[in-house]
């Protein structure tokens, strides 16, 4: 499941959860869109995957399609995690966007460096 937090204004807050299929980027890209229409863009995003687990087949899929249909969205993308294999994702995606990519493993740092 994919949710998205917009109650700080310096940042979107975006968590990934459970397992992550095709059909859950489908309503949560058009939020998404609809909160970047708002915002000067690029805007700095907080990626929250302490409940990831992963993708589907296809999920990782409509992921590498999300990824690079917003690759100018954001500016900075802060990836907050709790395993090693989250911090490997991150360096495997920072080709996939413009924005400058960090993983943490403490949100007050990822906020932090958000703000900066």
């Amino acid at each position: 499941m994919l949710s998205m937090d917009t109650s700080d204004h310096a940042f979107i807050c975006v968590r990934a959860e459970g397992i992550l299929r095709w059909r859950d980027y489908s309503s949560f890209e058009r939020r998404l869109s609809s909160e970047l229409s708002r915002r000067p863009k690029p805007v700095p995003l907080l990626l929250d995957l302490r409940r990831f687990r992963g993708w589907s087949a296809a999920g990782l899929v409509r992921d590498l399609i999300f990824d690079l249909r917003h690759r100018a969205s954001f500016f900075r993308i802060a990836v907050l995690g709790d395993a090693r294999w989250h911090a490997w994702i991150t360096y495997l995606a920072i080709p996939l966007f413009r924005a400058e990519l960090r993983y943490f493993d403490a949100q007050d740092a990822a906020t932090e460096w958000l703000r900066a």
